[in-house]
Order: C-alpha cells, then sequence, then structure tokens
C-alpha cells in the first residue's frame, strides 16, 4: 500500500512539473514572439525612416552607445540623435535593413539580445550604393502592455 501511495505521489508530481515547465514554454514563446515584434517595428521604421515610431521603440531612459561619438541617454538624447542622422542622410534612400539575432536569452522582465545588422542606402542624386554592416547587442525591457522596448544598445560598425 505504502509503495502505491508514493507512486501516486510521484505520478502525480511528474504531471504537475511537465504541466509547470509547458506553462513556462509558452510563457517564453509569447515573450519571444513579441520580441520578434520589436524587430519587425524596428525593422519598418528605420525602412520608412520614421523618427516617432524609432524613438517609441526606446525606454524613456535607453541608452545608446554607439562604436564611435559620445554616449546618448533619455528620450531627449535619442531624438536629438534620430533627428541629426534623418538630416544626414536625406540624400539618401535606406532600402535594406537587417537584423540576425545569434541569441535572445529573458531574464525576467529583461532580455538581451546579440547579433549582427546589415543594410543598404541608394544616393537620391547618383543611383551609388553605400553599403554597412556591424555587430550589435542590447538589453530590452518588458513593459507592463507586453511589448519590448530597448533599454540599452551598443554596436560596432565593420570595417569595409
Amino acid at each position: 500500500m505504502v509503495n502505491r501511495v508514493i507512486s501516486y505521489i510521484m505520478i502525480c508530481s511528474l504531471f504537475f512539473f511537465i504541466n509547470c515547465g509547458g506553462d513556462k514554454m509558452k510563457n517564453e514563446n509569447k515573450l519571444l514572439h513579441a520580441i520578434g515584434e520589436l524587430h519587425e517595428k524596428d525593422k519598418k521604421a528605420s525602412l520608412a525612416g520614421d523618427t516617432e515610431i524609432l524613438l517609441s521603440l526606446f525606454t524613456d531612459d535607453g541608452i545608446l552607445i554607439p562604436s564611435d561619438g559620445e554616449i546618448v541617454q533619455g528620450k531627449k538624447g535619442l531624438r536629438e540623435m534620430l533627428e541629426k542622422n534623418q538630416e544626414i542622410l536625406k540624400e539618401y534612400n535606406l532600402v535594406e535593413y537587417n537584423q540576425d539575432f545569434k541569441e535572445i536569452k529573458i531574464i525576467g522582465k529583461y532580455a538581451y539580445e546579440w547579433g549582427y545588422y546589415n543594410g543598404k542606402y541608394i544616393s537620391k542624386t547618383d543611383n551609388s550604393e553605400v553599403v554597412g554592416s556591424g555587430k550589435l547587442m542590447r538589453i530590452l525591457e518588458l513593459q507592463d502592455d507586453g511589448d519590448w522596448k530597448v533599454s540599452r544598445s551598443i554596436w560596432s560598425v565593420d570595417k569595409e
């Protein structure tokens, strides 16, 4: 009888842990899907040159650490940097922009991701191409509404 009770407890425990693991996996898949939506918004806004949407993808205290130049902090600094970049690139159309993240790891309400990016611009004046690529790492923060935003970002630019 004792063996039967122990077996029953072990089987119930096994089902409990399997169900908990399944729920955890479902939740992680949901969170990864939401990160994928952030990536897609980033790509679409970058291709459209939409400063407002790009800005909305960052937390209020977002920080960018570019491969050269000053560290950019907060929404005001991010807006200034994005507008400056738009002015510099006004004679070009961004026609390709890709991110290839090799790892995305979720830790509570934060996630980190690292990988590669590449893009291609076409000159509006002479149709010449300018291509660029590099590596990036970002820390994301889960918002109360289930969306992810970029909290910290650092990147490097590959040498041509």
